[in-house]
């Protein structure tokens, strides 16, 4: 490369004007040159890389589709900024010769051609006129048309095939191939009106067109006075739809011809000295591949996209001579390189040879069509010899509103067969994993024997054929995602377990192809997706019944099946009991990538699975590799009758629970457990992957209030939740699932046998449930059978067994057994070593809580939970799966085949009377110091948006700082948020997305509050929220119930890219950091938050120790001031929550009121209505049709909502002709 000059005394601030992996490469230069690099970045780009990367970078104003163009906008900033120079890249500005003018005439330097050449070159026909001035071969043509009869004329002179050309158009773009006269005729309309839309010229001319053609062009650098030199040629002639895809230098033609090299340069240099051409620039000829003629087709008057292979193979940094022909106009007017220096570049050749590949954001599978999404995993290969240009990385979002180009991966190598080697291997190496793109397809025409050979014209991709080894997602069906078995039951920290609601029928579909049971597959819900496989595929379907085809025949579930390329497998709707379907393909989809040591989806916050979403049309799902070869040894099967899981699918269940962790008499009342257990209850609409909520009678509670967890009575300290919980959101059930929340403060009556979760996955809106208690030997004997089942079915799927040893799952129980009480043991307080009561709660099967002291929050308690989490750490048992401390409990996720409850609770017993006094210890911490900022405008709109939606009147309202103040005798919302200020003790990292819970350390500042009752759909991330006396800090947006107390910067990210994560800890908290909050004012913050996203934010983390027993001898020096403050506000918080009854009370009337305002009086009864059967219990959200609207065949009348999904409800043949009389009522629920 060049060697580094002396610091730039002129170039000193330089802005580049564009995006993507060319801004990066002009920053990696700029850094090496000791030039300040100033970004300019869009709404959408506002966490891009280049952002990140600059030195400094500006906020353009505007629609993201439009900023990078808006020159006015740029030009002033580089005005507020004292901007030296402009660097345009290539795109957007670099050739706008306006821009570049108005950039000179500010007194900066334009880091380009001047805007003459621009000009001149901008416009084809003057360039051809150029060309053939400075004697280079010109395509035989014309000059400027004035009409399709002139076209016509010239077409007939020069002979057939022609091209049409834009004089204002480039990159393929205002071009049009005619081989007949009609096609002149046709085309000529057409790139007249695209080139004065694209380019603001209407003006054409006309080429001839050579079928067996190469792209060759040659790189070149003036210094504005007439210094030309070159870097040799590189072909580009792998191109689709005039668009480059793969480029090499040198080309495989000048090797075979080598006299060739030294015409084509010597015409680039003498065109390029003919204007005194300037800075870098690129000089693109045609070459006949028959008779090795060439001919001039345009000059691109900036840095090209393919540059790197001739800085690889020259040794030349492009944009590095860029930079200092830009230092050098700026020392002296109409200055450059110097013509020595810059001659003394020139070389003969190349040395080896270096290959590119553009990698593009693109579906293959649907004409290449650019692919916007979310890049979950991006590797790139390394090795000597290995480039990539690129601007992604895990994480990035791809925006529709650019090119959708990725990177550029160059290799180098000494030989041309070397460096096709390489770039294979590296390729087949990396990973870019999210939308499809074009890697496989670049990979393919590499191995080649055409490519290889060298015999590749501009024609070649027409005929080259690809065929894509995935499943082309027609239609994603109502909600479709990824999942795996087990998921992340390990992670804990707010991340959900996730994988499949019903892992029996999902990990049985992995065992009849033939896959390990925790093989990827797909779970749908309700109604499948429409699939158009593109290779062949052994695939099984399992679970609730659809409606199945394959190109319209009728598809078996249970059973093994090859699907042939080219064939749709349409999944269809749940024909009968049953809610999900799975669909398991051998070899899986090994390029979802992993989150967390898991594939499966978590949609409700974007994690895992396919772009961290459900499947919708346009998505491709890449297969094994070997998927073809699997078709071709594997027979297909059909799982006996008997081994099915059909029979045991229902609408009405009876489920298989166990008591606890609050089933016992401080909460519940004798009453109250006989309609738990008793009762029957009906699955309602709001019902999804977090959770089954139930409708059915209300509980009476044993207590008033839920004391310092709360004001209702089902208010608890938090805790860790258990998968499968029977959570009580104030006086509604919710049955938590697959990926509900990790703690939280809502008791828990009962916890679902884990044997038994695959049923309640399989139940539906609508559907009924009984709750049967079991005993924990009961729910252990369930899961021994499941595995006795799963081997059976291994075993008949791989023929190892006969049809006659099949045998369905025994889910059935004997009645009688004594189930086991909620609280399992307790052990006594201990002063002498601080030992509080210690109570064992049973949390289902797998599940066991350990509570310290009473319902209160103590931290003193909580640093002796840490001693009994640090003890059980150290132990590395295999039998405890994962640990959840919380304020005042922990929750342990254990295997019951492994140890039993009894075992487990004798073990932690025997670890607490061998711990030391915490006075003895003092335990890690962290003290995090965070940004505070008070009525924070997106925060105040939030509360606008749920009085305007939701609820308009409660003791929170409108102004949450103000109803903290008046609920804990605080003079005013001010004094409320003072109380923030302060240190906060992390007593639990969990909830969703590693939310931290906190506690203030002070007494004097733990307010009580209530929560929002119904909860808020929307709460900006970083909102610092304050339930009860527990305080959180929300890491991402999302639904919420605790009142504002302020808002500071999110503490996730989910790919822990940016400083102070990592990619295994996407979370910033941890058990026992002290968050130490600082108030700034709203500026401040903005610009805090802005820093974070660019990845330009380190938080201040600095180790540290809490001290239990100096934290004993604080609180016995403030008992006094403490026991005061907390009766100023038992008092205050006692008014507070009986104006709360009252205002709710007043708010549910004038709710149910005005819901009946408008309502049609109808019968349903009434026999001359025809009536329409929703399938489930939904909420209708739209009506489609209005009174008086003739119904015609097949037309949708309504959509329903359901579990999150839309339902859409069509008219039936029966319908057709009649007339709508009415609504009857706005959008309402129906069973």
């Amino acid at each position: 490369m060049t060697s580094r000059p002396a610091p730039f005394k002129h170039l000193r601030r330089l802005l580049i004007a564009n995006r993507g992996e060319i801004a990066v490469r002009i920053i990696r230069s700029c850094k090496e040159y000791g030039v300040t690099s100033v970004a300019i970045y869009s709404e959408a780009d506002r966490s891009a890389a280049h952002a990140s990367l600059a030195d400094e970078a500006l906020a353009l104003e505007g629609s993201s589709g439009q900023a990078y163009l808006d020159a006015a906008q740029i030009l002033r900033l580089c005005a507020e900024t004292h901007i030296d120079g402009v660097i345009p890249g290539y795109g957007f500005l670099s050739e706008r010769t306006d821009f570049a003018k108005a950039v000179v005439d500010a007194g900066m330097a334009w880091l380009g051609p001047d805007a003459a050449t621009i000009e001149a070159f901008g416009l084809k026909h003057r360039a051809r006129e150029l060309a053939v001035a400075a004697k280079v071969p010109v395509v035989p043509g014309t000059g400027l048309l004035s009409s399709a009869e002139d076209a016509l004329k010239a077409a007939e002179e020069i002979g057939f095939p022609v091209m049409l050309k834009a004089t204002g158009g480039g990159g393929g773009m205002g071009l049009q191939i005619c081989r007949s006269r009609d096609e002149v005729t046709a085309a000529y309309e057409n790139v007249t009106s695209r080139g004065k839309a694209l380019f603001s010229n209407a003006g054409v001319f006309l080429e001839k067109y050579f079928d067996a053609s190469r792209h060759i062009e040659v790189q070149v650098f003036g210094n504005g006075s007439g210094a030309v030199v070159h870097f040799g040629e590189r072909e580009c002639s792998i191109q689709r739809r005039h668009q480059k895809v793969i480029e090499e230098a040198p080309s495989p033609f000048v090797i075979a011809h080598p006299e060739l090299r030294k015409k084509l340069t010597d015409c680039a240099v003498a065109l390029l000295s003919s204007v005194s051409y300037k800075s870098a620039g690129t000089v693109e000829y045609l070459v006949d591949d028959r008779t090795g003629s060439f001919f001039f087709l345009e000059v691109n008057t900036r840095l090209q996209v393919e540059h790197p292979i001739t800085e690889e193979t020259y040794g030349v940094d492009l944009v590095a001579l860029m930079l200092r022909q830009g230092e050098a106009e700026l020392a002296s007017p109409g200055g450059g390189i110097p013509a020595e220096e810059l001659l003394s570049l020139q070389r003969d050749g190349p040395t080896g040879a270096a290959i590119e590949v553009r990698v593009y954001a693109e579906n293959p599978a649907r004409d290449f069509a650019p692919s916007a999404g979310l890049l979950q995993c991006v590797h790139w290969a390394e090795a000597p010899g290995v480039r990539v240009d690129g601007w992604v990385e895990t994480g990035t979002q791809v925006s529709a509103f650019y090119d959708p180009m990725l990177a550029k991966v160059i290799v180098s190598a000494p030989s041309r067969d070397a460096a096709i080697e390489k770039m294979v291997d590296t390729l087949s190496r990396s990973k870019v994993y999210g939308p499809p793109n074009n890697m496989d397809y670049t990979q393919r025409i590499l191995e080649s024997d055409e490519f290889k050979s060298g015999n590749t014209l501009t024609s070649f991709l027409k005929s080259f054929k690809y065929q894509p080894c995935a499943v082309d997602v027609i239609s994603g069906g109502a909600y479709t995602t990824v999942q795996d078995f087990p998921g992340r039951n390990k992670v804990g920290m707010g991340v959900p377990e996730s994988g499949p609601m019903d892992s029996l029928s999902f990990r049985v579909a992995n065992l009849l192809v033939g896959n390990p049971e925790g093989t990827e597959g797909l779970e749908v819900t309700l109604s499948g997706p429409e699939l158009l496989f593109l290779a062949p595929a052994v695939v099984a379907l399992a679970g609730a019944p659809t409606a199945a085809t394959l190109d319209g025949e009728p598809f078996p579930f249970w059973a093994r099946r090859i699907v042939r390329a080219g064939q749709r497998l349409v999944i269809g709707a749940v024909s009968g009991d049953g809610c999900r379907a799975y669909l398991a393909i051998r070899g899986g989809f090994p390029k979802v990538a992993e989150y967390l040591g898991s594939k499966s989806t978590t949609p409700s916050l974007a994690l895992g699975g396919y772009q961290g979403r459900t499947l919708v049309a346009g998505d491709s799902l890449e297969l094994c590799p070997k998927a073809a070869a699997y078709t071709q040894d594997t027979a297909e099967y059909d799982l006996p009758q008997a081994a099915r899981l059909d029979s045991l699918l229902k609408s009405e269940w009876e489920i298989y629970v166990m008591a606890g962790p609050h089933d016992d008499d401080y909460f519940l009342t004798p009453k109250d457990r006989d309609l738990v257990y008793g009762s029957t209850w009906k699955l309602s609409h709001n019902s999804n992957r977090v959770g089954y909520r139930l409708d059915g009678p209300r509980l009476e509670w044993a207590r008033d209030d839920g004391g310092e967890g709360g004001s209702h009575p089902a208010n608890v300290i938090d805790f860790g939740y258990p998968t499968g919980g029977l959570n009580w959101n104030g006086d509604v059930p919710v049955l938590f699932a697959a990926d509900c929340p990790s703690l939280g403060g809502l008791l828990i009556t009962s916890t679902l046998a884990s044997a038994d979760a695959w049923r309640v996955g399989q139940a539906k809106p609508g559907d009924s449930l009984r709750m049967r208690r079991i005993s924990f030997a009961q729910a252990v004997e369930l899961q021994r059978r499941m595995g006795a089942y799963l081997e059976m079915v291994a075993q008949l799927a791989s023929g190892e067994a006969s049809a006659d040893s099949a045998r369905s799952l025994d889910m059935s129980l004997p009645a009688g057994e004594r189930a086991h009480e909620a609280v399992l043991a307790t052990l006594p307080p201990m002063e002498s070593s601080y030992r509080p009561l210690i109570t064992y709660r049973q949390a289902g099967d797998r599940y066991l809580i350990v509570e310290y002291g009473t319902m209160s929050l103590d931290v003193l308690n909580r640093c002796r939970l840490e001693m009994l989490c640090r003890e059980l750490r150290r132990l590395e048992n295999s039998a405890i799966l994962s640990l959840n401390p919380n304020a005042r409990s922990l929750t342990i996720q254990f295997d019951p085949l492994v140890i039993e409850q009894r075992a487990l609770i004798d073990l932690l017993v025997k670890l607490e009377e061998s711990m030391p006094p915490i006075s003895d210890v003092k335990i890690p911490s962290r003290k995090i110091r965070l940004p505070i900022v008070f009525n924070d405008p997106l925060v105040k709109d939030s509360v606008q948006r749920y009085m305007e939606t939701i609820r308009d009147k409660a003791s929170y309202l409108p102004d949450n700082l103000d109803a903290m103040a008046r609920s804990n005798g605080l003079p005013n919302g001010r004094a409320a948020a003072e109380a923030a200020i302060g240190l906060h003790l992390v007593v639990a990292v969990g909830f969703l997305c590693a939310t931290p819970i906190g506690l203030p350390l002070d007494p004097r500042s733990r307010m009580n509050v209530q929560k929002y009752n119904p909860t808020r759909v929307f709460t900006p991330r970083g909102t610092v929220g304050l339930g009860g006396q527990l305080l959180a800090i929300y890491p991402v947006d999302a639904p919420g119930g605790y009142q504002y107390w302020g808002r500071t910067l999110p503490i996730w990210d989910t790919f822990g890219k940016k400083p102070n994560f990592s990619p295994s800890t996407p979370w910033l908290t941890q058990a026992f950091d002290v968050i130490d909050f600082y108030e700034v004012s709203q500026e401040e913050y903005d610009r805090d938050l802005a820093a974070f996203d660019s990845g330009a934010y380190t938080f201040d983390i600095r180790e540290d120790q809490f001290d239990p027993a100096a934290y004993a001898s604080f609180l016995e020096s403030i008992k006094e001031e403490a026991d005061a403050f907390r009766a100023r506000q038992l008092a205050a918080g006692k008014e507070d929550r009986a104006l709360e009854v009252k205002l709710y009370a007043e708010w549910e009337a004038e709710r149910k009121a005005a819901e009946e305002v408008g309502t049609v009086k109808i019968s349903f009864d009434d026999p001359s209505l025809s009536k329409l059967q929703s399938p489930m219990s939904s909420n209708v959200w739209k009506v489609m049709v209005e009174p008086g609207h003739v119904i015609e065949e097949g037309q949708r009348l309504a959509i329903l909502e359901a579990m999150k999904m839309e339902v859409p409800l069509d008219a039936p043949a029966d319908l057709v002709g009649l007339t709508v009389e009415a609504i009857v009522s706005k959008p309402v629920r129906v069973s």
